[in-house]
């Protein structure tokens, strides 16, 4: 069994301020970069002002890619999955660029409907080999996102855990608080997909909404997801993804808690 070996990332979606980045960074945490809004859409733009609010950083990093008015799945507009595809391509280089060790993607908008599954889920899988051809040439891990909930999910559990081993060079970006909106079993997930998980994003809530509130403060049972993961041989990171009204504060406190009580082996939920 292995305990966690302290590669705690934060999202930056919930910080405003690069006094708030500087801080979390220099307390030990990995950054995953949230590529949306004003600053990125021009991605040389956003590459330029991240480049500058990490000087002097050699720490860990991974990139979100825009998922926001993309849609790689979509059914009836051919040139909207072009562009989703050729706007990833294009991200792919600039997480090349900050040297992150893997990229997430949404694999389709949970917002529209879903009219054909098998057929949108077969789209999807006809992309991703392209995406993941892209990834190996920028020296970045492709990790695919579980997103969507009920019928908006275009991959149930068991279809997300053989989508990775179906295509090579695809890896898998957990995210709990989504699998548990859908009535995964989580621990169950986590064994199955083995060295092909390479990040988890965490965060709580009721199992109504995608509240992404702190650890703690939902209904989500951490200490089963806590003891799946010490069995896995390598752990994958971990990234703090959080709502935009979560304090900067919260973040260190959660930052500085996990790493002490993966360092005792004590459960996730004493955060």
């Amino acid at each position: 069994m292995t305990f966690w070996n302290g590669r705690i990332f934060v999202s930056s979606l919930p910080l405003a301020r690069p006094l708030d980045v500087k801080t979390l960074l220099a307390a030990g945490a990995g950054l995953e970069i949230f590529a949306e809004g004003p600053r990125w859409r021009d991605p040389e733009n956003g590459l330029r002002l991240t480049r500058t609010l990490l000087r002097g950083y050699n720490g860990p990093l991974s990139l979100h890619l825009p998922f926001y008015d993309l849609n790689l799945a979509s059914e009836n507009y051919p040139a909207l999955r072009d562009l989703t595809l050729a706007t990833y391509k294009q991200f792919l280089g600039v997480a090349a660029e900050l040297h992150c060790e893997h990229a997430v993607i949404h694999t389709h908008a949970y917002t529209c409907p879903i009219y054909d599954p098998a057929q949108t889920r077969q789209r999807v899988k006809n992309l991703l080999p392209l995406l993941a051809a892209s990834a190996r040439q920028a020296g970045v891990k492709l990790a695919v996102e579980n997103i969507g909930r009920g019928p908006t999910q275009l991959f149930d559990s068991e279809e997300y855990v053989h989508l990775f081993r179906e295509l090579a060079g695809v890896y898998a970006l957990l995210d709990i608080g989504h699998a548990f909106l859908n009535g995964w079993d989580i621990p169950r997930v986590i064994w199955q997909l083995g060295d092909k998980l390479v990040a988890l994003h965490l965060h709580d809530n009721h199992g109504q909404a995608d509240e992404h509130l702190p650890i703690g403060m939902g209904s989500i049972n951490w200490r089963l997801i806590k003891e799946a993961l010490a069995l896995l041989p390598a752990p994958p990171a971990l990234i703090l993804e959080y709502n935009e009204e979560t304090r900067p504060n919260r973040l260190l406190a959660d930052v500085h808690r996990m790493q002490t009580v993966y360092q005792a082996g004590s459960a996730m939920g004493e955060v």
